[in-house]
């Protein structure tokens, strides 16, 4: 009997650690693919609600190891590792695309691209695409962003 049990418990285990691998392969690889919720209307900010979008020029690096980094705001911006990203950010907890802002009638929006670490605007981590202006600051890994006229 003792050795029925041990060979239930061993397949159990490896049952679990295949169970951890699959996980972990998965999130590797929606890492480094950049895979987001492109389908999710965007939300507004809990904290800007009911306010209307200023005009901004330039997404910049506030805080971090490319602080001074900036890129206009034209069409579509990816942020991240990558070197295809619209604004390559120097952070080792920022994924390789992390982050995408583009904008709409209203304004600009924030999306995280199902990054391991999470985006953030104003110390809140965000899960749906989000408005944000140039009082807003998002951060990405250990950088800070902001939208700028």
């Amino acid at each position: 009997m003792g050795t029925l049990v041990f060979a239930v418990v061993k397949v159990a285990f490896l049952g679990l650690l295949w169970l951890f691998i699959a996980v972990v392969a998965g999130v590797i690889r929606s890492d480094l693919s950049g895979v987001g919720r492109l389908d999710a209307a965007p939300q507004p900010n809990p904290k800007r609600r009911g306010e209307a979008p200023r005009d901004v020029g330039r997404l910049v690096v506030i805080a971090g190891k490319g602080s001074g980094d900036a890129v206009p705001l034209l069409g579509e911006i990816v942020v991240g590792r990558a070197a295809d990203a619209t604004l390559d950010i120097t952070d080792d907890f920022a994924s390789n695309h992390h982050a995408k802002l583009f904008s709409d009638a209203r304004g600009w929006v924030v999306e995280d691209l199902g990054s391991t670490n999470g985006t953030f605007v104003n110390g809140v981590r965000i899960d749906a695409p989000t408005r944000v202006d140039s009082r807003d600051i998002i951060r990405i890994g250990r950088s800070q962003l902001k939208l700028e006229a």
